[in-house]
């Protein structure tokens, strides 16, 4: 169930002096970030795949555009075979509007999304309105960056709207791999509190060729052990693609 507290710890949160990314950074025009992602788990209620496709682009000095989808679908397993179980996903449409830029600042935007979710392909309207946080520190190891999203978030087929606190935190270097951890809460009205965990590698992949063309110059492979605790609990393999334009 949704308690004060949690609200007070996300708002505590987003004070820190945390870090950016695609979130809290405006992109300049005609730049751009996307994202592809691929996560296998097991559950007692399965086997659980999700995918994720994330693009977002400055269209103007004012204010950036996106797109979010996901897709997640259980298949149990049992006698005599394999089972289809529930599927969801959501499509979403948001646009980003910088609130604070600066190189040596704290970046904030805001975002508001539109779209619809689906529950077993049955689809309803969808909102989200995201606040977003972030800041980057230089070290001697490499550049220290962190990005904190605080997410209201109403799902037509849901009674009630949820609360979601998100962060990437990272380390940026000449290395070929770096560190990435993700983490992301939920908790609302009458539901439990549901997080995941996911430490991954940052693998850069300029430098690769495919057919003969360096193809990724500007990309970078995750992989990471995904912990998610959300009624039950399971672990999983998380692969996603990261690319910048």
């Amino acid at each position: 169930m949704f308690r004060p507290e949690y609200l007070a710890l996300a708002l505590c949160t987003a004070a820190l002096p945390l870090a950016a990314t695609a979130g809290a950074w405006k992109h300049p025009v005609d730049g751009g970030f996307a994202a592809t992602s691929f996560t296998l788990r097991r559950s007692d209620q399965g086997l659980v795949s999700e995918f994720g496709f994330y693009r977002d682009f400055g269209v103007s000095p004012h204010f950036d555009l996106g797109i979010d989808l996901t897709h997640q679908g259980s298949q149990r397993v049992g006698l005599p075979g394999r089972h289809s179980g529930q599927q969801s996903g959501h499509v979403l449409v948001f646009a980003r509007l910088p609130l604070r830029q600066g190189a040596s600042k704290t970046q904030i935007a805001a975002e508001l999304a539109l779209g619809s979710n689906h529950t077993n392909l049955l689809w309803h309207p969808m909102y989200r309105v995201s606040l977003s946080a972030g800041r980057s520190k230089a070290t001697q190891h490499g550049n220290l960056w962190g990005n904190l999203d605080l997410i209201y978030e109403q799902r037509g087929d849901a009674p009630h709207p949820r609360w979601k606190v998100n962060g990437s935190f990272g380390l940026d270097s000449n290395r070929r791999v770096s560190p990435l951890l993700q983490i992301e809460t939920s908790f609302g009205r009458d539901t439990d509190l549901s997080y995941s965990l996911t430490p991954s590698l940052r693998i850069k992949l300029a430098g690769f060729s495919f057919a003969g063309k360096q193809r990724f110059e500007n990309s970078e492979l995750i992989i990471g052990l995904e912990y998610r605790r959300a009624n039950t609990q399971s672990l999983g393999l998380k692969i996603a693609l990261w690319q910048r334009f």
